[in-house]
């Protein structure tokens, strides 16, 4: 239903500083071509992902991914081959953004959003390593920091909550720019 993507990219008020990324086997599902187009057109970053070449929604995103399958083993079955293709090139994609952002330092992702005591356990072992202190160290700084991983990091390397805090907004939240910084490389 292209009145539909349409009508849902309006209603989600994309523009400029948004991205949509529309994904189809096809690369011809009306709904998402239609949102693909109508963001594009709003504005937005687009990126198409599909598994047939020459394709509209290949043509109509910024950015067109080919997932080339072939055919299924069982026709109708997308999920088989071209649904793990896609998973592949999604996997790929939001790693490299995160990579990208600064929520991953060292092949650690810094940006975890600690909400259970396995995930405690696994930021302390994060602070532990990137800032090499021992475990309470570790624990009291994640603490001070309130549960942020990358505000702890730079506590447990010796600045207070505040100093912390600047280094990281003027860093744009990118924990190895803001370890630099605070080691004099930046």
């Amino acid at each position: 239903d292209a009145g539909a993507a349409r009508a849902a990219v309006a209603a989600s008020h994309i523009g400029p500083h948004d991205v949509v990324i529309g994904v189809a086997a096809s690369g011809r599902t009306p709904f998402t071509c239609a949102a693909i187009a109508a963001a594009r057109e709003a504005g937005a970053l687009t990126v198409g992902v599909a598994n047939n070449g020459a394709t509209l929604l290949l043509e109509a995103a910024d950015h067109g991914i080919l997932a080339e399958t072939g055919t299924e083993i069982i026709a109708g079955s997308t999920r088989m081959k071209a649904g793990t293709a896609q998973k592949a090139v999604l996997n790929i994609l939001s790693t490299a953004i995160m990579l990208r952002m600064g929520l991953v330092y060292r092949g650690r992702m810094v940006n975890m959003r600690i909400s259970n005591a396995k995930l405690r356990k696994r930021g302390e072992a994060m602070i532990c390593d990137i800032a090499q202190v021992d475990q309470a160290t570790a624990a009291q700084a994640l603490d001070m920091a309130g549960q942020d991983i990358k505000l702890a990091v730079l506590i447990a390397r010796g600045l207070d909550r505040q100093a912390a805090e600047s280094l990281l907004a003027a860093h744009g939240d990118n924990l190895a720019d803001a370890i630099g910084a605070a080691q004099g490389g930046a």
